[in-house]
């Protein structure tokens, strides 16, 4: 494959283990295709779309990722947090993420929207405004995080402790919302 790649669509392409690193994707769509395991090191995705993909075990050190969507996708054990920060843009509709890394990252804006995120770290992480609405939460940990302004409506099984994240105006439904009092040490009696 060429290193630059542009306005280029691939569908049901398998490209487990393979080697992008250094290579360049612009406005190109991929359908139903096998990432597993595929080394993207320095390599830079703009205006690119992953749909119906798997993208597991997958590695972006120092990776661009620019207006980068990704939907009905699996991403499983990603360090998103070794991407290139500059002019980072990702999204998320109805993905799986299981065991994924944002630590330390600048996600502002970012839409996450009805996905399950299982098991990801979101530490000192700037989530202002993102949007989490409908999705599930499982066993993802939150610490030290910018929540303020994030839309957190008809999102289930998070566990946010509010004393150590910044929540000012964020938006939650019930009743899932009371779960944010677990960390207060209250007893709650009807």
């Amino acid at each position: 494959m060429k290193s630059e790649v542009e306005n280029k669509k691939f569908i049901k392409e398998n490209f487990s283990n393979q080697n992008f690193q250094h290579k360049s994707f612009v406005e190109c769509s991929f359908e139903n295709c096998d990432f597993s395991n595929v080394n993207f090191s320095n390599a830079k995705l703009q205006d690119c779309e992953f749909k119906n993909c798997n993208l597991s075990l997958i590695k972006f050190e120092k990776a661009k990722l620019q207006n980068v969507l990704f939907q009905d996708t699996k991403l499983v054990g990603i360090h998103f947090f070794q991407c290139d920060s500059f002019l980072l843009s990702i999204e998320f509709k109805k993905c799986l993420l299981e065991t994924c890394n944002f630590a330390d990252m600048i996600l502002k804006n970012t839409s996450f929207d009805e996905s399950i995120i299982r098991r990801c770290d979101f530490i000192n992480t700037d989530l202002f405004k993102a949007i989490f609405s409908n999705t599930n939460l499982e066993a993802t940990r939150f610490h030290n995080a910018n929540l303020k302004e994030a839309n957190f409506l008809k999102a289930i099984n998070y566990s946010i402790d509010p004393i150590n994240n910044k929540m000012q105006k964020a938006k939650f439904s019930k009743p899932d919302v009371y779960s944010l009092l677990n960390f207060l040490d209250i007893i709650i009696e009807d």
